[in-house]
Parts: structure tokens; sequence; C-alpha cells
């Protein structure tokens, strides 16, 4: 079920009071459906068929027994929380009933409710997640003594158990040899940074597949095909590592190998690429996917036939590999050729691929007696440092460019040239409806949180993460994360975007802090938070509902338009208080208007968006916010030198990307400062 909707019954409430309720959960964000109760046979069906999420008594209106209730729902075995309304000075909550309240009070009772269904739904994702973890820890007890392929576990980049193959695959004859060891140590050189891209791509939802060059005990490489998959051992998080010896199996090796062209076969060339589509080529090398298509591929084979198709596609290889020396060649049909390039641009490989085909034109091949020539389309998919989509998501995309060549060129079926593939994606830029953007973005599944660290030069215990709105690929004509935030701002009404960004960094603050961190977020929302007269209400269910102290969240909002907001802005600071959240400003220069917002507003924290190389200006600015009463905290900490005069500067915390820059998680090691 949505996790905005709840399902709830209904007993003594009148139709014109669930009326009152419903309208009190939809003020809230949240959708309830109602069965109401009013005779005792239908209790137990109503359980049974609606499976309720909750049970709101009213005990003055009810014709059932509240006794006699609670014993039916007992009697079921579950986990029914129950809310009662009552004038009852000596009734207590307990097991069961988990809260009273007076009759009247139905905004009150709609936000207990909620507190209650999201408790309850806390409490069936543990119990779902303890089941999954038994079962995940028996498979790897299970997958480690029965396996017949190398397997090891791997925490943090240490290896923490491996099986007898896998120790012997690399020569070593006792498994207990490779304890504690750095999983890279086994890798030669130039693929270590493919592997460590691969251990961090790997989720419980998502595994990763990598070939790679091993480095035995004594010296010797050898290609292995790795798969990455999320596991638990000894109640820990980890990843299995499964190697495939298809480099150690001479069989398996010809079986790969297309015999006509010498090139990979389609099921070998494709795991290649999605390889390289998930974790690059290494460190921060680029480059390009290219896809050959043989033109007129039908009418060859019917005129020629199989053998004569086969002549055709081993020159064609000859030619591939003498004008594409280092790359690495797959022979995915008939009539399609792959290669893989690295530190090469799709530009570059463009240039090459269109003299390719003019010279290819002119290259006659004997077929029997015949002398004839043929031509060939050409696709090229820039691969950048970030994930791509998976490789057959790319060579569909890449035969697909390959037909559009050809019937641009209107040859009958001879395309003779190339092109460059460009993603189709929603464009977001700044002359869009930002709510429009918002959900194009949504449905692109393309919005994405990041977290920068902001460290203390006091000692200070709290550990702060700035939270940033990012677009996932996106590209130098597009609108960013904050110039969306911007746009939202400049419109001045919605906040669907700031509640979205808060709902979903908390989801991950409260994982951060469940695994026992100090951690706050600092989370930048727009100046619209202040003229939301529901938000601080809706927070303050949300961070209950995910048992977060009220202290932990902090927002950020642009000062000059806080200045421009004094009397909204306090008044939603003053609400944002009393849940024990608080307030910080971004700060971009200390004039008039930034220095009346600080005064008036009196922020936790102040950003000061001023370069550290301005040390008089940003000297200034950093005691006129300390006497304020704010904490400083100065951004772009570039280097050891610009941290060496921050610390003559003073201010509270810094922030950079030589400290750490922003990352998709909350991994920063507080405890290394």
């Amino acid at each position: 079920m949505n996790s905005n909707t709840l399902c709830a019954l209904f007993i003594g409430i009148d139709p014109n009071r669930a009326a009152t309720l419903t309208s009190a959960f939809h003020r809230l964000g949240y959708i309830c459906r109602h069965t109401m109760v009013e005779e005792m046979g239908k209790l137990g069906s109503a359980i049974r068929d609606d499976s309720p999420d909750l049970v709101l008594f009213d005990e003055s209106q009810s014709a059932l027994e509240l006794n006699v209730c609670l014993q039916a729902i007992s009697n079921q075995q579950l986990d029914l929380p129950i809310i009662l309304l009552s004038e009852s000075d000596e009734r207590l909550p307990d097991h069961q009933i988990v809260d009273i309240l007076p009759p009247d009070k139905l905004e009150r009772a709609a936000r207990s409710c909620l507190r209650e269904f999201w408790a309850l739904q806390s409490r069936r994702a543990l119990a779902h997640t303890r089941q999954e973890l038994q079962a995940a820890e028996h498979r790897s007890e299970q997958i480690l003594l029965q396996a017949e392929e190398p397997i090891a576990y791997v925490a943090d980049g240490m290896i923490v158990s491996v099986n007898r193959l896998f120790a012997e695959y690399f020569g070593f004859s006792d498994p207990d040899e490779l304890d504690c060891q750095p999983v890279i140590d086994l890798i030669e050189d130039d693929d270590q940074d493919r592997l460590k891209s691969a251990l961090r791509s790997v989720t419980p939802s998502d595994s990763a597949r990598v070939t790679l060059q091993g480095r035995k005990t004594d010296g010797d490489s050898v290609e292995m095909s790795m798969k990455l998959s999320h596991a638990v051992l000894d109640e820990e998080d980890c990843v299995q590592l499964t190697l495939h010896k298809e480099s150690e199996d001479g069989a398996s090796n010809v079986a790969a190998i297309d015999t006509n062209t010498g090139f990979a076969l389609a099921m070998r060339f494709v795991q290649q690429l999605e390889d390289v589509a998930a974790h690059g080529f290494g460190g921060n090398a680029q480059g390009t996917f290219v896809l050959i298509s043989l033109d007129r591929y039908s009418q060859l084979r019917a005129d020629h036939g199989y053998s004569g198709c086969s002549v055709i596609m081993r020159d064609l290889a000859a030619a591939l590999m003498a004008e594409f020396p280092k790359g690495q060649f797959g022979r995915i049909d008939g009539d399609l050729v792959g290669i893989l390039l690295s530190n090469t641009t799709a530009d570059e490989v463009l240039e090459r691929a269109e003299k390719f085909c003019a010279s290819v034109a002119q290259r006659p091949v004997t077929i029997g007696d015949n002398s004839i020539n043929y031509t060939v389309t050409i696709a090229i998919h820039s691969l950048g440092k970030s994930k791509q989509t998976s490789g057959v998501a790319m060579v569909n995309n890449l035969i697909g460019l390959c037909e559009q060549v050809r019937e641009e060129a209107g040859s009958n079926g001879i395309g003779n040239d190339a092109a460059l593939y460009v993603r189709a994606k929603q464009q977001l830029n700044q002359q869009s409806d930002p709510l429009q953007a918002f959900e194009d973005a949504k449905t692109d599944n393309r919005l994405q949180l990041h977290y920068q660290p902001i460290v203390s030069l006091a000692d200070e215990e709290k550990q702060y993460y700035e939270v940033c709105l990012s677009l996932k690929d996106r590209e130098s004509d597009e609108i960013s994360g904050a110039e969306l935030l911007e746009n939202f701002e400049r419109q001045g009404k919605s906040t669907e975007l700031d509640r979205w960004i808060i709902v979903e960094a908390t989801k991950q603050l409260s994982q951060s802090r469940q695994a026992g961190k100090n951690t706050r977020l600092v989370i930048n929302v727009s100046g619209n938070v202040f003229h939301d007269k529901n938000l601080c209400s809706w927070l303050g269910v949300a961070m209950k509902a995910a048992g977060l102290p009220g202290d932990t969240l902090v927002l950020q909002v642009n000062a000059a338009t806080a200045g421009k907001a004094i009397k909204p802005a306090k008044a939603f600071i003053t609400k944002l208080r009393d849940l024990g959240g608080n307030i910080a400003l971004r700060s971009a220069s200390p004039g008039t208007d930034d220095a009346t917002a600080l005064k008036q507003l009196q922020p936790l924290l102040t950003k000061l968006e001023l370069s550290p190389k301005e040390s008089d200006t940003l000297q200034e600015a950093i005691t006129a916010t300390q006497e304020a009463g704010s904490k400083a905290v100065v951004t772009g900490v570039e280097s050891a030198a610009t941290l060496a005069t921050l610390w003559q500067l003073k201010p509270d915390y810094v922030q950079g990307s030589y400290i750490h820059s922003p990352s998709s998680e909350m991994d920063y090691d507080f405890g290394a400062d």
C-alpha cells in the first residue's frame, strides 16, 4: 500500500465526524481509507478483509462494548493499535490502547493516528528486515560451504572469509592466509579503480558484474569475471564476490570467441559492456561504445549466402582492427560488431568513423568469382564517468540510431555514415514551470540528494551534513538542483519540492542515527516554507514517525530571501524551534539585508559563501555572525593552505572538497578529524 495511505476502523464515529477526520488527514498530507463498524458481527470480517492499520474507538458513542472489541482483536493476534476517544480520567494506555484523547479533539486524534501508523509501519519493516537478515545469513553460510565456484566475502574493502576454491584460484594453499587482506591486492593495478567502483555500487537491491585482471601469488595475471552482490555474514553487511573461471578453461575461452572474426561472442561482450556502463573504464577515464552495422545484410545474405557474408565480416573485422587497434571487439550479431574504446571522446571517434565508412565503401571483397563492395553504418555512444544505462539498452539504442541514419540517407538501406547517440530525456530549463520540471525529474528518476560534511574547528560533537539537491546525469545546458529550488522560490507558492527533499533526507538520517551516529542535517529549502502554515505540523508528524529528535534537523534558506519576509519567517522559525529544530542562513555578502536577517532571525548557523581568499571581508563577516549569536560556517576549503588560513580567522565550522566532496552517502568519518 502507498505509504501516504492508511486504513482505519472507525467505531462510534458518525459520518460527519468521519468526514472531519478525513479532511484533517488530507491537510496533513495523508489519505485515510476508513470502514465504520456499528455491530459486533462486522468487526471480525472488517479486520480480516480490510487489513486495517489501526482502530479509532469513541467510547461514548459506540454501540459496542470496548472490552469485547479489545478481546476480539486480541484473539486475532494482530498488531493493531487502538486510539480511544474518552472523557474518562481513569483509563490509561496499555499494550492495546496506545492513546486516549477527548472526543472533541479530532485534529489531535488525526495526528495520533499518524504517529501510530508510522510506528506500526516501522515495526512491520523491522520484522520483515529480521526475516530477510536471517534468510540472508543462512544463504551466505550455505553458499560458502557448498559452492563449486570461488567465493569470497568482503567488508570495507577487506576480505573477511573465502572458500578453498577462491584461495586456490590465486595460488594460496590455505584460505586463512587471505583473512583481513585488502581485496584490491589480488587485482592488477590498472583494474583496481574499477573494482573499487563496483564495490561501492553494490546495494541490497543492485548487484554488479566486472571483468578484471587478477594477480596470483606467483606474479602471473589471470582474467576473471567477477559477480558482486550484497550479503550478510555474522550479522554484518558485506559484499559477496563470485569468480567465474572462464580464463582457466580453454574450451570455455574458445566458446566465447567468434571463430570467423576472432571477436568475443555476444554474451561475453555484452557482459563487458554492462561492466563498463556501471563502473566506467577506471579512474577518471572516459570512452566510447561503437556499433558497426553492415548495410543491406539481408540482401547480401540472399545474394551470396552465409559463406559470402562470412567473407565480408572477416574483411570488415580486419579493417576495424587496423583502424582501432586498442579496442575491445565483440560480434554482437551476424551483421553487428561492437567496440569498446577507452581514453577517447565520442567526437574524436565520430571523425574517424566517418572516414572509415568512406574507406570501406572503396574496399572490394572477392566472393567466389565476384568482386563486390559493401558499406557500413556506425553509431557511437559516449561513456563518461557517471553510471550509464544498461549494456543491452545501449545496444538497442544504437541499432535504432543506425536504422535512423539509413532512413535519412534514403539510399535503399545504405547508410554509409556515422552518427552520435543523443540520450532522449526531459530537458529541464529555467523557462519551464518549476512544478512540471519537478514532476518530470521525478518521473525520470533523476532527483538525487548529496550530503557534504560540515566540520567543526572547535571539537563540536554534533556531526552536521549539508543536504543539496542534484540531478542525475545532468548535462551542461540543463537546470541544476539549486536552480530548480530557486525557481520554486521565485514562484513563491509551492513547497512540494521542499517536502520531497525533507522526506528523502530524513529517511537517510533515520538510517544513520540507527547505526549509532550522532548525525544532524542542514537541509537546503526554498523561502516558500515561511508561507506554508501546515509545514511545521507536517514536519512534526514526520519526525515523530521516523523516531528522530527535533534538534537533528536544521532548515537552511537564503538570507536575502528571509530578509524580505521577516514577519512570516519569524512565525515559522518559532514553530520550528518548538519542534526542537532550527534555522540556518546562506549569506553571499555581509551587506545590510543579510545583517538585518541575521539579527532578527538569530539562526543557529550562518553559511558564509565568501571566498577564503578575501580574508579581510571574511573576517568581518565571521565576527559579525558570531556577535549576532550565530555560528559561522565557511565554505570553499579546497586545499590544506586554505584550511590553515581559516584556522587564523576562527570560524566555527568549515566545509569544502579538501575535507570531503558532496556524496550520495553520509560516509564521512568525523572521528578522523
